[in-house]
């Protein structure tokens, strides 16, 4: 059992309106009276994964779905290990966009629907020249009044938003954004280390997909980068394929950064669960092949890999211990959003949201809310 703040041997954990009733030595342990009994001895025990930064899966995208489509997307994804995410969109038409919002603040309303947590704009406020696989037609300018129309649409249900900080008018966002309690992240970004200090005094608290879509260090220039690795208020979202970053440069990350500063998410897109072949992007052609993603012109797309290959990776691949890799899937993300109160850790009182992974970090189950959602010897229930 992965706490995540330890590794406990032989421990056993009883669920009951919800929430963890008990934990401990499973000797210790007394399941109340008529209690549903699952042994998953051999196997590991922790807590759900939370995604912050998902577009879409099985083909499904949220910039183009509908309520079928978010389903069949928190589906696939619940097999996987995550029991909480925001739903990532990508910039897009700007009516498009507005009706995705509505609708996806419609279905998060929706009490059935407790794994989509919100919504996290990756955009539009970003900068051009930084654009990587995004569509530079589709970019707003920043702007109070664009700002309104975003949360009009979203409400509250905008968790997050990913900007770039040196354009004009983003100071104004970050500060009304930081003030509704909206975790502000940077990247496709051409900031200086001098716009970020400013940035951070205005809210800045994540870095996205660190080192994608923002230029590499230099040790004349520092940017982004720079800032990432020497900012304590900042945390740095990691895509963990190795295909993103490579493995040597990840352990570089975690040494600077350490087990609290690095949060694992996927930026899966549509592609993700599904055979090689071409998708869409935000109007955009994108090719699968061999478990990568890229524009035509070789740009990578996003990723298609699942959180508990991401922990796998960390694990096996950078020697980081099993405890910090499910931390930084769990936990650390947990509170980015405000929820580390009952969720992302395994204690008395907290949300019941459970998985277990089997010796090969594959998920054998998921619990969402003491209910099981996934269990790979049966089926989604």
């Amino acid at each position: 059992m992965v706490t995540p703040f330890r590794v406990a041997e032989n421990h056993c954990v009883t669920i009951e309106g919800g929430r963890i009733s008990q934990l401990g030595a499973c000797e210790k342990v007394s399941p109340p009276r008529g209690a549903r009994i699952v042994d998953v001895g051999g196997s590991i025990v922790c807590p759900g994964f939370i995604d912050l930064h998902v577009h879409g899966g099985k083909g499904k995208s949220f910039n183009a779905g509908n309520e079928r489509d978010f389903d069949e997307i928190a589906e696939f994804y619940s097999a996987h290990g995550t029991t909480l995410m925001l739903a990532t969109l990508y910039v897009d038409e700007k009516e498009a966009y507005l009706r995705t919002l509505e609708n996806l603040a419609a279905y998060c309303a929706k009490p059935k629907h407790h794994l989509l947590h919100g919504i996290h704009l990756e955009g539009p406020f970003i900068n051009r020249a930084m654009k990587g696989a995004l569509n530079e037609a589709y970019i707003w300018e920043a702007n109070i009044a664009n700002w309104h129309r975003l949360k009009k649409a979203g409400g509250d249900y905008i968790r997050m938003i990913t900007l770039a900080p040196e354009l004009a008018g983003t100071e104004e966002i970050m500060q009304l954004a930081a003030q509704d309690g909206i975790a502000i992240g940077i990247a496709h970004s051409e900031a200086r280390y001098e716009d970020i200090e400013v940035a951070i005094d205005n809210g800045l608290t994540q870095v996205t997909h660190i080192f994608n879509a923002m230029h590499t260090l230099h040790h004349r220039m520092p940017g982004v980068i720079t800032a990432a690795l020497l900012k304590r208020e900042l945390k740095v979202h990691l895509i963990a394929d190795c295909v993103h970053v490579h493995p040597a440069v990840i352990k570089l990350l975690y040494k600077l950064k350490g087990p609290t500063g690095i949060l694992l998410i996927t930026d899966a897109v549509s592609a993700a669960g599904q055979e090689d072949g071409i998708y869409d992007l935000a109007g955009k052609q994108i090719e699968m092949k061999g478990g990568k993603v890229y524009l035509e012109e070789g740009t990578l797309a996003g990723s298609v890999i699942t959180l508990e290959k991401a922990v796998k990776n960390l694990v096996e691949r950078v020697n980081i211990p099993v405890d910090e890799a499910i931390r930084m899937a769990s936990l650390n993300p947990a509170r980015v959003l405000g929820l580390d109160n009952r969720k992302g850790i395994l204690a008395v009182g907290k949300d019941a949201d459970i998985i277990v992974l089997d010796n090969d970090y594959e998920v054998c189950m998921t619990i969402i809310g003491g209910e099981i959602r996934f269990d790979r010897q049966g089926s989604n229930v």
